[in-house]
């Protein structure tokens, strides 16, 4: 729950900064800006051009772009698996000339690689994405199969994935790992993680692994269908929602409609009357926390396709997911979603920070989920209606000229003074509104306004329900940019001044694992749409 995920990793997601419809213009205008050189290799030290690597496209007066892309996808995929990998897995941060120096929210030895996005989760996809686009390239099946090994190794018991993994004999980031850990009694290493999309990732890339692999591998096959199998028990029955992680099976919960807490319009005010009132823990309890609704949807709708003899199974839970959330919007005034709810349907305090609120972050999250869940099934209409009634109000609180929502909005209570940040006292619950962000960091107190995106695809998707792509143009200026920053055609480098946990990062160039991915994946969807509908954009 410490950071926003900023990089898109699901389909539907991919694509908010795109065109979602209209015509495709072409423009002879842009060929000679964005072709540049003819080959696009960086020059060296002496000033002349590097050899071509393996995968690099031959120079040639006009060499198409897809070639080019190709090129650098191998080239990249290859340096990444080959320099940067430790036990097949990944950090997020690795400093250019010293790769034993490795970040992620904290600092990682050589022993340890991040599975939180963006981590080896995400790697993994994107080296599926780069073998399914390049199927003469066969080392890029292996490259995704060793990232998938490393998320394999990192798997604990009650079936899915933390934060980290850790591969020393005897791990310093303890955890109750399902192949390798004999005595579990590192207090709560046991749970699986859903919160910041931790295990919602992880598998997805091992059923997408397994998948490529033509489901032969018995160790990716038999980690995917373990972490299933308990995924399954850990969707509350009857009430469709997911807890931010879990240790076993959940029990039911009633399929209750949202509410507002019994503290709201009394004197006490809302802080002191509904702080410390909980019997249980609210990781426990029903979350949309970080962006999790579109990564449950995402997961369930990965594990339909990849397995169709559960089909029914995995369906049968996206349908009880989208009736979760359903209920959990709130009722006028506010039809929008909380970050956190009790077990009677009410926005809970979770951290002392976190509070019950309208949470502006999650709403826009679960508006997207909403919308994705339609675009599957468009035979219930009231996914894409909820989101219409959240948009009529929420598109009345962003600001900025609609380009800024808070995190947190009051409950009950539009007044201006009451949008905003809470003012957190040392120890204790937040007590008032605070025009000015609180002093603990590393925290989104604020986010970027999706609404206009969200609304452009609402309309959209009343009559058009196919899945979102980004156009053709921005999806070639993308590509572009992704061949045109590669250094020696192989690496793509991040300038990073580190700040909060990684204050002791040395300043300088990084390899950035989201800068990895989002490229990886953008090059692999134009190899394989310029075979589809964006022919014309290969030039």
């Amino acid at each position: 729950m410490k950071r926003i995920l900023t990089l898109a990793l699901f389909p539907v997601l991919s694509t908010l900064a795109c065109d979602s419809a209209g015509t495709e213009v072409e423009s002879d205008s842009t060929d000679t800006a964005l072709e540049g050189d003819s080959t696009g290799a960086e020059p060296g030290l002496d000033g002349t051009r590097p050899s071509l690597a393996i995968g690099e496209a031959e120079p040639a007066a006009a060499t198409p772009l897809r070639a080019k892309a190709l090129g650098r996808m191998r080239n990249a995929a290859k340096y990444f698996h080959d320099n940067v990998a430790r036990h097949g897995g990944y950090a997020w941060h690795h400093n250019a000339t010293n790769l034993s120096e490795r970040w992620g929210d904290i600092q990682l030895d050589d022993d340890q690689i991040m599975i939180q996005s963006p981590g080896t989760a995400d790697v993994t996809i994107a080296f599926v994405e780069a073998a399914l686009a390049d199927p003469a390239t066969p080392a890029l099946k292996t490259y995704a199969k060793d990232a998938a090994m490393a998320l394999r190794h990192g798997q604990v018991k009650s079936g899915g994935w933390r934060l980290y993994a850790d591969f020393k004999p005897t791990p310093v980031l303890k955890a109750c790992y399902l192949n390798t850990t004999a005595n579990c009694s590192c207090g709560g290493c046991k749970f699986t993680t859903y919160d910041d999309q931790v295990t919602q990732l992880a598998l997805i890339a091992m059923m997408r692994t397994d998948q490529l692999l033509g489901f032969a591998d018995a160790a990716i096959s038999g980690s995917s269908a373990y972490a299933r199998a308990r995924v399954e028990t850990s969707q509350y029955p009857t009430n469709g929602g997911f807890p931010q992680g879990f240790a076993g099976p959940v029990a039911a919960r009633p399929a209750l409609q949202a509410s507002y807490p019994p503290s709201i319009g009394t004197a006490c005010g809302l802080a002191n009357c509904y702080a410390n009132s909980y019997t249980g823990e609210y990781w426990d309890d029903p979350t949309l926390n970080d962006n999790l609704a579109s990564a449950f949807v995402e997961m369930l709708y990965w594990a339909r396709e990849v397995y169709p003899a559960q089909a029914t199974t995995y369906q049968s839970m996206l349908t009880a997911y989208g009736d979760f959330l359903r209920r959990a919007q709130m009722p006028q005034p506010q039809p929008a979603w909380a970050q956190q709810y009790d077990i009677q349907m009410q926005p809970r305090w979770a951290r002392s920070w976190e509070v019950p609120a309208i949470a502006g972050q999650e709403s826009q999250d679960t508006m997207w989920a909403l919308l994705r869940l339609y675009q599957l099934d468009p035979s219930v209409p009231a996914n894409r209606a909820a989101v219409g009634t959240a948009l009529a109000y929420l598109e009345t609180v962003d600001y900025a000229n609609n380009t800024l929502i808070h995190r947190y909005i009051e409950l009950d209570d539009t007044s201006p003074s009451n949008v905003g940040f809470y003012t957190v006292n040392p120890g204790g619950y937040p007590v008032q509104f605070s025009p000015a962000p609180p002093t603990y960091q590393n925290y989104g107190w604020e986010v970027p306004s999706q609404l206009a995106a969200i609304h452009a695809e609402y309309d959209r998707l009343a009559t058009d329900t196919t899945v979102m792509k980004r156009s053709c143009q921005q999806l070639r200026a993308d590509t572009a940019q992704a061949v045109d920053t590669t250094v020696n055609n192989e690496r793509w480098i991040t300038t990073y001044s580190p700040g909060g946990p990684r204050s002791g990062a040395t300043p300088g160039d990084y390899l950035d694992t989201k800068t990895f991915v989002k490229n990886m994946r953008t090059l692999a969807e134009f190899v394989v749409r310029t075979t589809t509908d964006c022919v014309a954009w290969n030039y």
